[in-house]
């Protein structure tokens, strides 16, 4: 069974393996500098688990202005009158503007809410198990350094100040991070970001991630 997860990953393989278009696009010297530092920064992340396989392309691609622009296409209006059966707007046939969610998404709600908590699951699995993987490595990566120079940067204590927040406080932290953007700010805003998804905080997380995303454009990895 092809997975959510899976289709974007491969989505997102093809849109990075267009190293023509990557090549050809028009990015200034300050854009293709911040570009590199997200995929240095992506790698050194993944590496360590605090990222996904998913996150990464999808970061890498927003980079490099590789996402799909689709959605940005606007259809020039018809000058022939509607004919008779064809939908008319909710406004003109005097209806709520309420539009069901099962019509925007093109499937069953219940069947929707299941496929975002596989791929939350997903992500969660992931990077639990390349957090794993990188324990014996994370002094060579220089993480453990950043740790005794910055006591918050460790994954154990960060999951356990965000248990003991209040929604506002995380909020705050995840602004403070951003304003301080320190040498590590990387790195702990993406542990942060990964506490966050570990405790099903989801709403918070996406904050983090798009702090993260800012980040990671103005920092190179130490």
């Amino acid at each position: 069974m092809v997975t959510t997860e899976s289709r974007s990953i491969a989505k997102g393989s093809d849109l990075l393996a267009q190293s023509d278009l990557r090549q050809s696009n028009v990015l200034s010297v300050y854009e293709k500098a911040r570009a590199i530092n997200i995929e240095k920064n992506n790698a050194r992340l993944r590496a360590l688990g605090l990222i996904s396989a998913n996150e990464e392309l999808k970061s890498n691609a927003s980079a490099w202005g590789l996402e799909e622009k689709s959605s940005n296409i606007k259809r020039k209006p018809s000058s022939r009158p509607p004919s008779e059966g064809c939908r008319k707007s909710r406004r003109l046939l005097k209806l709520s503007s309420e539009i069901s969610e099962n019509v925007v998404t093109g499937g069953n709600e219940e069947e929707r809410q299941e496929g975002i908590e596989k791929e939350r699951e997903a992500i969660v699995k992931e990077c639990r198990e390349a957090r794993q993987r990188a324990a014996m490595e994370v002094a060579k990566l220089g993480v453990e350094s950043a740790a005794r120079e910055n006591p918050t940067a460790t994954y154990e204590h960060c999951l356990m100040r965000i248990r003991s927040m209040t929604k506002k406080g995380l909020i705050n932290r995840v602004r403070s991070i951003e304003r301080g953007a320190g040498k590590h700010c990387v790195v702990k805003m993406a542990i942060f970001k990964s506490c966050l998804q570990d405790e099903n905080m989801w709403e918070l997380a996406k904050l983090a991630s798009e702090a993260l995303e800012r980040l990671k454009g103005l920092q190179s990895p130490p």
